[in-house]
């Protein structure tokens, strides 16, 4: 058999030799052991990262759930100063630093005492007569003045001054007590309890309850004169028509009000003003005798304790009907006590508070979200006085037997509880319980609003406009480039989308917040008016520009409708614009915003949720066409080969063959712009007034949680209730788009499973 000269004869297959095999293979090996370590090892790395970001927010936020730690520092008693058995102790008090004390004795003497070990600094006694002694004595809640009255039916009036200062680099201490002031109240009765208000150079108010049950007012009233003395005023005023006993009273320091407990669970108000002594309210506090009353911090809460051992925080506040009409109510409920409530402290830095009732228990709360903080059991019978450190950071109690204990305190964060964040609460003046943040203000005494519910709704509100606007407009462009545009123009219109996603945040809510906003608010009834103008418009040309024969119609080679629509759209809207007056008179009576207010209660606010779900929808837009487009084209054509052949229309094969095979792109990219519409910050910070207020309203600002971390961070001192509830906040939103995103995957892989199987 002769060979095929014609057929090509192949060339012999050059093989390496082993050796150079065995080197590669040995190459290869090592690269994809590599590859397989770097790989494992970057994963590793972004799980250890996460769960040191939890970590971190963890070991931040714990801290908010802890309770107070009171721990005793020194006891000692003050029978080493002079103070004999029989002499009872009606001050007790301590100076911000906690290294000199002060006690004030019914016999007069004054005592400065080292709080180490109650070694004495210094005494002074009073001017008394000789059988003169004090039955009452009151001190200020903010600072070192105070008030006694004596047996005789006088009022002194002064301040005891510790008067710190540094000698080298040791703080030393000149303590000093100045009586300022005398005042004649009565002569017949003594006093058992005794408020003041004022000063003496200028106005002042003193009240007291005598030892037979009657109300005793003194007001005096300083009115100064360029041409003349001084005028005085002095007005005396007696209570004895409770019919009850009065057993409690506190003052307000203005002067104006103050309130009286009774023994049959009476609470009263009076007021002083130009027409005298008036009797402003009575209320029904309890159902047994009144032991307690007492201010907190800013004089707008009123603590209430009872003989049962039952205590309530009241304050006025509007009632909700009737937005003009304050009264006086029972807000809070604290934890009571097993016996009468005796003693009452009140913090000078917040709204934390002491109470120790008969039995000796003492508990330590917090007002506003009524939470417990310590409980103590250091004494078999109640204390005879207690006594907060200026800063918070320590208390003294008094017991029978003339002992000083002093606790060390540590309580750093009492306004934080779950309550606090996320339930209602009842703040001062407000007519009802709601969801409030208002972190700081600029008065010490302000009572912290901290609620992160206004913070989530902001969130969740911000989110939902933004796709509102941002999801159809990118779900249908990405069908209609992907499925319907001219191929040519498909690469330049998704690198435009592209270069769109990378434009940063800030620049967006610059323009949204400083350009558009005004410009939405002189035109915004035209604005809505284009919602249905250019829809209905578009479907209308469409449906003419279909009809007519090709004799009278240019038909557009499939793909360059936008050569048609685009003009139209842009024609459309600006005829809008054009008749915004006219619609604005027409439907809205000359003014939009008024309308608003007046026929459906809605305000408006120039930076509000309409202008946020434009801009944010803006920028989630290209992130959302990206991905979608992206799934759609990755569709086998054959698909839409097939249905194409079969008869099928570009629409139906696009709505019935492509999209559902690409449902679980789709999906991804919806979720994806839904967590970059959640962790949105510049733009919702720039374009929106920052209100965190709870409505569904299109015109209203909000507040998001991410927005709000960067609003008040330069506000966090480190270490504090705030800083840490900023921490708590950035946790709530990284799990909120970590929840987000899982869901997002887990159901597109059910849904890739499920069109697989199809």
């Amino acid at each position: 058999m002769s060979a095929d000269l014609s057929s090509p004869v192949s060339a012999p297959e050059q093989t390496p030799p082993a050796r150079f095999r065995s080197q590669i293979s040995r190459s290869r090996r090592w690269a994809d052991r590599l590859s397989a370590v770097l790989i494992r090892s970057g994963g590793i790395f972004v799980i250890v990262a996460i769960l040191g970001i939890l970590s971190l927010f963890l070991v931040e936020i714990a801290p908010l759930w802890k309770g107070a730690d009171v721990e005793l520092k020194s006891r000692f008693s003050l029978a080493r100063l002079g103070i004999a058995e029989s002499e009872r102790i009606l001050i007790l008090d301590v100076e911000e630093y906690r290294q000199i004390g002060f006690a004030l004795t019914d016999s007069g003497k004054t005592l400065f005492f080292r709080m180490e070990d109650g070694t004495p600094v210094k005494t002074v006694r009073l001017e008394l007569q000789p059988d003169e002694r004090l039955t009452a004595a009151w001190q200020s809640m903010l600072s070192t003045r105070f008030a006694a009255a004596t047996n005789h039916g006088r009022v002194l009036y002064g301040e005891y001054d510790f008067r710190p200062h540094f000698v080298g680099e040791q703080r030393r201490f000149a303590p000093e007590v100045r009586i300022s002031s005398e005042m004649k109240l009565d002569t017949d009765r003594p006093l058992s309890h005794l408020a003041v208000a004022g000063d003496p150079e200028e106005s002042l108010v003193i009240t007291g309850i005598t030892g037979s049950g009657g109300v005793l007012v003194y007001q005096r009233q300083i009115e100064e004169s360029l041409f003349g003395p001084k005028e005085v005023t002095e007005n005396r005023y007696e209570i004895d028509d409770l019919g009850a006993v009065p057993t409690a009273l506190v003052l307000e320091s203005s002067g104006q009000a103050f309130f009286l407990g009774t023994d049959s669970g009476d609470l009263y108000k009076y007021t002083l003003s130009e027409d005298g002594l008036v009797r402003d309210g009575r209320y029904s506090a309890s159902d047994t005798s009144i032991t307690v009353l007492g201010f907190l911090i800013g004089e707008r809460s009123l603590v209430v304790g009872d003989a049962v051992g039952r205590l309530t925080v009241w304050f006025e506040s509007f009632d909700e009907g009737q937005p003009n009409v304050r009264s006086l109510k029972p807000v809070h409920r604290m934890q009571g006590h097993p016996t009468a409530v005796a003693q009452f402290t009140p913090s000078q830095r917040n709204r934390t508070f002491i109470t120790a009732s008969l039995d000796g228990l003492w508990r330590m709360q917090y007002s506003t979200n009524e939470r417990l903080l310590y409980t103590g059991q250091h004494f078999n019978e109640a204390p005879a006085l207690i006594r907060f450190a200026p800063k918070g950071n320590g208390v003294l109690f008094l017991d029978p037997q003339h002992r000083v204990w002093n606790f060390d305190i540590v309580n750093p964060h009492p306004e934080a509880s779950w309550k606090t964040y996320f339930g209602k609460i009842w703040y001062e003046g407000y007519s009802k319980p709601d969801y409030v943040w208002q972190s700081s203000s600029g008065s010490d005494d302000f009572e912290p609003k901290l609620s992160l519910v206004p913070l989530i709704f902001g969130t969740l509100k911000g989110t939902f406009y933004a796709m509102l606007f941002a999801f159809p407009i990118a779900i249908l462009a990405a069908v209609y480039v992907s499925q319907f545009l001219y191929p040519r123009w498909r690469s330049p219109i998704k690198s435009v989308m592209e270069i769109m996603a990378a434009l940063p945040s800030v620049i967006i809510g610059f323009i949204g917040g400083l350009w558009l906003a005004p410009r939405v608010q002189d035109v915004a009834p035209a604005i809505f008016a284009m919602f249905i103008v250019i829809p209905t418009g578009v479907i209308l040309v469409s449906w003419i520009y279909s009809r007519f024969s090709d004799k009278w119609t240019i038909r557009l080679e499939a793909g360059f409708e936008p050569l048609l629509i685009i003009p139209l759209v842009l024609i459309l809207g600006w005829l809008c614009l054009q008749a915004n007056t006219a619609i604005e008179q027409t439907l809205f009576a000359g003014d939009f915003r008024q309308w608003l207010s007046d026929t459906l209660n809605l305000h408006y606010d120039q930076r509000n949720a309409f202008v946020v779900g434009l801009v944010m929808g803006f920028a989630v837009i290209p992130l959302i066409f990206t991905i979608a487009e992206d799934a759609l084209s990755n569709v086998p054509s054959s698909l839409s080969a097939a249905s194409l052949a079969l008869g099928a229309t570009r629409w139906q094969t696009a709505l019935f063959i492509v999209v559902p095979a690409a449902i679980p792109g789709i999906f991804s990219a919806t979720m994806i712009g839904l967590g970059r519409a959640i962790g949105e910050t510049m733009i919702v910070l720039m374009a929106t007034g920052n209100t965190p207020v709870m409505d569904w309203n299109i015109f209203n600002g909000f507040r998001t949680l991410s927005a709000n971390i960067a609003v008040e961070i330069p506000e966090a001192p480190q270490g504090g209730t705030l800083y840490r509830t900023l921490f708590l906040s950035a946790l709530l939103l990284f799990l909120m788009t970590f929840v987000v995103n899982t869901l997002a995957e887990v159901v597109r892989m059910r849904m890739r499973k499920k069109y697989e199987n199809m």
